[in-house]
This record gives C-alpha cells, sequence and structure tokens, in this order.
C-alpha cells in the first residue's frame, strides 16, 4: 500500500492512511485498547512511513462479532475529494484500486 499508492501519488494529492483496529488482534496481534507506543513501534520495525492511526472505538471488535469465523479486516475504501465513497472492498485489487484513484486524481 505504501509503494504502491502512498510513495507513488501522494505528491499528487492523494492521502494514504492505515487504521489499526485497536483491542485484541490489532495490526501488531496483540491484546491491547489504543496502545499507541506498541503501533508506533510495529510500525517503524516494518519501516512504515505513512500515517497510521488506531481506531478508537469498538467498531473492529462489533465487525468481528459479526463475522464469526473470519477477519472482518483488511477493507480498502477509497473517497473522492468530494468526501463521497468512490470505491470499497475487502480483497485488496492493486489495478482496479488504482484505475480509480488515477481518475480520481484526473479530475
Amino acid at each position: 500500500m505504501e509503494n504502491r499508492f502512498y510513495n507513488k501519488y501522494k505528491d499528487q494529492g492523494l492521502k494514504v492512511i492505515a487504521i489499526d483496529p485497536g483491542g485484541k488482534g490489532g495490526l501488531n496481534g496483540g491484546d491491547y485498547t489504543d496502545d499507541l507506543p506498541g503501533v508506533q513501534k510495529f510500525v517503524s520495525n516494518l519501516g512504515v512511513t505513512m500515517p497510521v492511526g488506531i481506531e478508537e472505538t469498538t467498531n473492529y471488535l462489533a465487525y468481528a462479532k459479526n463475522y464469526k469465523g473470519q477477519n472482518p479486516f483488511p477493507v480498502d475504501i477509497i473517497v473522492g475529494k468530494d468526501g463521497k465513497i468512490a470505491y470499497i472492498a475487502r480483497e485488496y485489487d492493486p489495478d482496479a484500486m488504482t484505475a480509480v484513484v488515477e481518475k480520481l486524481l484526473a479530475q
């Protein structure tokens, strides 16, 4: 995500943000709630330079409860400059995402 989108398009105005779901099973696999130092360490160890935030709500746990047996994340969402969702998918499809990003940046 960082190389394919963030680094490639950031100078054209694209904003890319990763959101760690916090709580049990967050990005670093631990059992924590809003563990900013833990997420920062994990992201640093990976060498990630794009913005990463922590979800401070219980959305992840609510999704996990409703999707037994499968992890509801990751979810890829692309929002246009107008604030409307232009793309959403659970399966990472970089070619489809690239087409949407390039179309939106051309507007």
